[in-house]
């Protein structure tokens, strides 16, 4: 069926039959410019075309919603780029799927960790470790639109049902974080994560556990005698003898330490606070460092994932869940209490507090962050060697006491004379008496 020039008029007048019937205008200079009449009554503007020897159509919109004058303008762009060799079917498909795209939380999740997250966060795998566990699961395929805040509960509830309280709060923090984000762009109005109070979710802890000179060799006993990868014992020993961060030790490559010098540097990349850091090695340490060499087999890590041939680093997701399947480890310690305690033995031991807080590499603030600029490689050196002999003298002596040879019961009986004073008068008595 056809018609010279599409008029509103004649348009109201189409009226609907059993089957779908479609209308090709006449003589209005846009060849293929059709309507279609619905059972239903409904008026669609189509374009139908032929391009690579096949037959297509593509819907341009509905009638009166819109209206017949701008139909023409967007078949006529339609007509360019037919003209071209672009189908208008096939480039509308793959608009609406951009669009669908950039309004899923998991595209905006996407956008947010590769221009936020990863720019302004040293260590942002923890982030992304939240969002692979406790978010994306539920809300990936969600429009952003979609998400209100009993979603944003279910995924905290996540977390605290596993009973880690302080990874609810740390999943609030994230929503809270990439939502900011989507209102900042002008894709969202309102947060859902609005009005969720974090007190709500679990009280703050601040954490203070160090491991005391009882359980420090009851941790590295426990280390030693279990079944984790040989290259993650090394590691532990190393956060154990020097304050470094996990992330520090993790993120560090063959090119960082020089085993010849005996210096391991933490590169501001690597760096959580942004500002590089030397440390020099004592003789134990490196021979660590040269037994990783070995276990890393040609690896550019020094602690690579066993996982990928060595292509990237140990995950610190991968050291936490070796740790926290061992059993006999003092109760409440985690890797990062082994700064604590190494600063807390290094103010036992009387070190300055300026260089204490250096062998962390916590730096000055205010304006001795501007004028205090020295690194004390040689101070920070000298006070980890003293912690070293300490940590010795913890470990080895009270295990070296514990092998000595036993008392046997005769002398245990005589110490224990020696001592009694009233046991030790009746004892003489009765050897001396004649009989």
């Amino acid at each position: 069926m056809a018609r010279s020039g599409f008029t509103d008029v004649y348009l109201k007048s189409l009226k609907p039959r059993a089957i779908r019937y479609t209308v090709y205008e006449k003589g209005g200079g846009i060849e293929g410019f059709v309507v279609d009449v619905m059972p239903s009554g409904k008026l669609s503007f189509r374009y139908r075309y032929r391009l690579d020897g096949k037959r297509q159509k593509v819907t341009i919109g509905s009638y009166p919603a819109m209206n017949l004058g701008l139909a023409r303008d967007l078949c006529r762009e339609m007509v360019v780029q037919v003209q071209r060799g672009i189908s208008p079917a096939a480039e509308k498909k793959r608009r609406r799927a951009e669009e669908k795209k950039a309004t899923t939380f998991g595209a905006l999740v996407d956008d947010w960790v590769a221009n936020v997250l990863r720019k302004v966060n040293k260590t942002p795998s923890a982030d992304e470790g939240f969002l692979k566990n406790y978010i994306l699961p539920s809300l990936r395929d969600r429009n952003i639109a979609d998400v209100d805040r009993a979603a944003v509960w279910a995924c905290i509830d996540l977390a605290k049902g596993k009973k880690r309280y302080q990874a609810a709060r740390r999943v609030h923090s994230v929503l809270k974080r990439v939502f900011d984000y989507a209102i900042s762009k002008g894709d969202l109005h309102v947060s859902p994560v609005t009005g969720i109070d974090p007190k709500h979710i679990a009280p703050a802890q601040a954490r203070d556990r160090v491991l005391s000179p009882t359980e420090i060799p009851v941790w590295l006993h426990t280390i030693e005698t279990s079944g984790i990868p040989r290259s993650m014992k090394l590691a532990l020993r190393i956060l154990l003898l020097i304050p470094a961060r996990k992330g520090e030790l993790l993120a560090a490559k063959w090119v960082h330490v020089d085993l010849k010098e005996r210096t391991w540097d933490i590169p501001k990349e690597n760096s959580k606070n942004g500002t590089p850091l030397r440390h020099r090695l004592s003789d134990q340490v490196a021979s660590i460092f040269e037994q990783l060499l070995l276990l890393a087999a040609g690896s550019e890590w020094v602690l690579p994932s066993s996982k990928g041939g060595g292509k990237k680093p140990l995950t610190k997701s991968g050291i936490n869940t070796a740790l926290r399947a061992l059993k006999g480890l003092p109760n409440g310690i985690v890797i990062h209490d082994l700064r604590r305690t190494i600063r807390t033995q290094l103010t036992e031991l009387g070190i300055a507090p300026n260089v204490a807080e250096l062998c962390l590499n916590h730096r000055p603030t205010g304006i001795k962050k501007i004028y205090d600029r020295s690194e004390l490689i040689d101070q920070r050196y000298q006070a980890l060697l003293r912690w070293e002999r300490h940590l010795h003298e913890i470990v080895v002596e009270p295990a070296s006491a514990s092998n000595a040879e036993q008392p046997n019961e005769v002398d245990t009986l005589i110490e224990k004379i020696r001592l009694d004073g009233v046991l030790r008068d009746y004892v003489l008595r009765k050897l001396l008496v004649v009989p």
